[in-house]
Parts: structure tokens; C-alpha cells; sequence
């Protein structure tokens, strides 16, 4: 199922495996659509809803000469629209690469409208930095079909590259204006969450791929202890940076089981993190003693 969703921030296409609860929202990455979601959607339960829109720039999306809509602050007023727009609540999030700090800030501002936190080869919390030389091949990705090839590969290399759906994938990324990528890039350069952090105690699971060459087990594990509700690490075999695509079935299993998990334990953890953490505030706020 297909549809259009017009918001004060554009119009966004998204795909939808209908159902009621729970609702599943899925963000893609640098270089792919909703398109990259289907064979997760494919798979979910019988009354799950699962949605998947193309962000702005991409895909059948509106595009936007903008360069501040590419920002993480600016990808996040379309996710808040695109929710809005939509009325959704108590959502279980799925990120990908590089949306997984949009997801990230939208639980930190809106914790309540979130039941769980899914990064799916995240972006590293302590920040990234593009080298000045990748931002000519940035630009010149969509307009290079070798370059996208390579790109493609080296993102999901467990993929079978020979297959007629890679082709729409790669015309995906054909699609896109010059400017998005270097764009989403710098965006990526100014993301500095720094003790920020500390405040995230929605469930998070974080997904790697054991062959993901974006992301390594390090700093996986470095972004696991950053974020306090962070209790899961899952490494999947078989998957580089695109699990999606490499392996559905493993992931599509890891996010049943996990958006099933009982979380009335963990919402006790929780509260009494939030109490900790006002009470070193307080202390923090209080003159030393002279």
C-alpha cells in the first residue's frame, strides 16, 4: 500500500503494511527510499502497522533546494510533521544510518510518543567528521553509475548485485539532486549530541551488520554505553551496513522480538534513572560548601 501524506512541510510518499498496533516507523538512510523498508514491511505480523516514507529530497518525495532541510535539525521538523500529519502515537522507530541521529533527537524531545528505539548502523554518538575529499564524489554520486554501484555494494555487500531490484535501487539514487548528499553530509559534520545523551531512556536496540564497513564493532559498543536506554546490541551475520536488504528475515525477527519485549520492568529502570538524574542536577546546581 502506497500513499501521499501533505504536511506544512512538503508532500512525502510513503509506503504502509496496514494494520493498528504496534505502529513501526521506519527511516532510511543516505542512499535509499522507502523502497529499502519493503521486505521488512513484507514481514510483519498480521495486524502490525508498518510505514515508510521517502524524506524530503528522495525518492517521490517533494525535493527542496534548502540546504537546511537537509540538516538533522531540519530532517527532524519533517519527521515531526510527517507523525503529525498522520496522528501517531506510542511509535516503535526504526533508523537507518544516516537518519538514526534525526531519530535520536526526536526521543529526546518527544520521549512520551515513543514506546521504542530501533539504530540500525547508527551514526557514532561521539560525531562524525567528512573528510573534505569525499564531498566531489558526494556530488558527483548521483550523475556516476560506477560510483553508485560501488556505493551500493559497499553498503550491502551480502546483496546479490545481480538481482532486477538492485537496478531500482541504484535508479533511486540516480534520482537525486547533487546538492542532497554533500548536504545531508555536512549536516552529519555539525550533529554533536554530546551529554545530551544522558536524557535518552526510551528502549533502544542497536543492530550491526558483522560486515559493515561504515560502522565499526567499537564504536557500536562506544554508542551503546553513550545512551542509557540502550540495553541491546544485536550483530547480524550475513549483513554489512544494509541489513534490510541482506538479511530481512534476521532483522525482521530481532524487531519482533524486541517491540514484544514486557517493557513495565524497564519503565521502572526508567523512572528511577529520571530521579537519579534530577538529583545530580540539583547537586551539580548546589555552590560547595565554603
Amino acid at each position: 500500500m502506497t500513499s501521499f501524506l501533505d504536511t506544512p512541510r512538503g508532500r512525502f510518499f510513503f509506503r504502509e503494511h496496514p494494520g493498528n498496533r504496534p505502529i513501526l516507523l521506519f527511516l532510511h538512510g543516505n542512499l535509499g527510499t522507502s523502497r529499502w523498508w519493503m521486505p521488512i514491511l513484507q514481514r510483519l505480523p498480521a495486524g502490525w502497522r508498518g510505514i515508510a516514507y521517502d524524506a524530503i529530497g528522495y525518492g517521490a518525495s517533494d525535493r527542496s533546494q534548502d540546504l537546511t532541510r537537509f540538516s538533522v535539525p531540519g530532517r527532524l521538523q519533517d519527521l515531526i510533521a510527517f507523525i503529525e500529519g498522520l496522528h501517531l502515537s506510542h511509535i516503535h522507530l526504526i533508523a537507518h544510518s544516516t537518519a538514526t541521529p534525526v531519530a535520536m533527537e526526536y526521543a529526546l524531545l518527544a520521549p512520551e510518543n515513543l514506546a521504542t528505539l530501533t539504530l540500525i548502523g547508527p551514526v557514532p554518538t561521539s560525531g562524525v567528521k567528512t573528510p573534505p575529499e569525499a564531498y566531489p564524489y558526494l556530488e558527483q554520486l548521483p550523475t556516476d553509475q560506477d560510483l553508485q554501484a560501488k556505493a551500493l555494494r559497499a553498503s550491502a555487500p551480502h546483496l546479490d548485485h545481480a538481482s532486477p531490484e538492485v537496478q531500482t535501487l541504484l535508479d533511486d539514487i540516480a534520482a537525486l539532486d547533487n546538492l542532497t548528499l554533500p548536504a545531508i553530509a555536512r549536516g552529519l559534520d555539525a550533529w554533536q549530541p554530546g551529554d545530551r545523551l544522558r536524557q535518552l531512556t526510551t528502549p533502544v536496540m542497536i543492530v550491526r551488520g558483522y560486515d559493515d564497513l561504515m560502522l565499526d564493532e567499537k564504536q557500536a559498543h562506544q554508542t551503546l554505553l553513550s545512551i542509557p536506554g540502550a540495553g541491546n546490541l544485536e550483530m547480524l551475520h550475513g549483513a554489512g551496513h544494509s541489513p534490510m536488504l541482506e538479511t530481512p528475515e534476521g532483522l525482521t525477527e530481532l524487531l519482533v522480538t524486541f517491540i514484544s519485549d514486557d517493557w513495565e520492568t524497564f519503565e521502572t529502570i526508567r523512572q528511577r534513572f529520571d530521579v537519579e538524574e534530577e538529583k545530580h542536577d540539583d547537586e551539580l546546581k548546589t555552590p560547595p560548601y565554603r
